[in-house]
């Protein structure tokens, strides 16, 4: 994990987002790139002090967007200045396309290992069709996203990866990119079930099946007879002092996020520990 990308739109949460994403890069020695995507065609923004841009072409008539642009990049320039530290640099880019094709442009153009992303937990009325920042996101990102709502870093000595293996189904592939994270950051993993009508002797066997297949060394495991599964997980994360929570969604976009919202979508907009979602299209 070497390469961490930070979107911001120079808010509150955004700040939170780097400062969390500066504090992660730090043991991992890892690169933080802080991210704006403007209103433009699609692609690098290499803004001359004229507004002018590279490989896009502003017209006669866009006063207004270039003197918005040039202050945009003194912000970006502004942020480079106050947040890196002597272990972190923080890069910057303005890019355009827009908040959610110019970031997945980008990852797909660009090495970048995570997304850090603050949130409020909320949608806005022009948000509503599309899902929250966050939400668009994770559904079509091919790389993790970690979204935060505060300004609080709790080391993270333990994570929690919260699972449904009554109605989901998991690749090895995933859960090596969970281990990755976890041996990165030399944290415990908790491997957690939640079942509605749990046999623990047999999830157990299976959870730890599938923690030896990956190669998991550093590990627990249990299981939750609760049909509430995302606040017993958030009970269970609270209780163990976690630093960081981890699900595997297959998020959907389109008319099915309505007719059945993600786990993951709820727990991003109800945890206060943040929550690390990776997207199983994806891997």
């Amino acid at each position: 994990m070497k390469n961490i990308l930070v979107p911001t739109d120079f808010s509150n949460l955004s700040e939170y987002a780097l400062e969390f994403a500066i504090r992660l890069a730090e043991p991992l020695d890892a690169r933080v790139t802080v991210i704006h995507c403007e209103e433009l065609p699609l692609g690098d923004m290499s803004l001359h002090l004229s507004g002018e841009a590279s490989g896009s072409a502003i017209s006669d008539d866009s006063l207004f967007n270039a003197q918005l642009f040039r202050a945009n990049k003194r912000k970006l320039k502004a942020l480079e200045q106050d947040f890196s530290t002597d272990k972190v640099l923080v890069y910057t880019q303005q890019y355009g396309g827009g908040f959610l094709k110019g970031i997945t442009h980008y990852v797909e153009q660009h090495p970048v290992d995570l997304v850090v992303i603050g949130t409020s937990g909320q949608e806005s009325i022009q948000e509503f069709f599309s899902g929250n920042h966050t939400e668009q996101l994770i559904d079509n990102l091919a790389v993790p996203v970690l979204s935060l709502q505060d300004q609080q870093f709790h080391p993270i000595e333990d994570i929690v990866l919260g699972l449904d293996m009554e109605d989901e189904t998991y690749t090895q592939k995933a859960f090596i990119k969970v281990k990755n994270i976890c041996e990165a950051l030399g944290s415990t993993l908790h491997i957690i079930d939640i079942t509605r009508s749990k046999d623990d002797e047999e999830m157990m066997q299976l959870l730890n099946k599938v923690a030896k297949i990956v190669g998991l060394s550093n590990y627990m495991v249990d299981v939750i007879e609760d049909r509430n599964p995302c606040e017993a997980l958030l009970d269970y994360a609270e209780g163990t002092n976690a630093g960081l929570i981890v699900v595997l969604s297959k998020a959907k976009g389109g008319l099915s996020r309505f007719i059945n919202h993600s786990f993951a979508t709820k727990l991003t907009k109800k945890s206060a520990i943040p929550v690390l979602t990776i997207n199983k299209r994806h891997v």
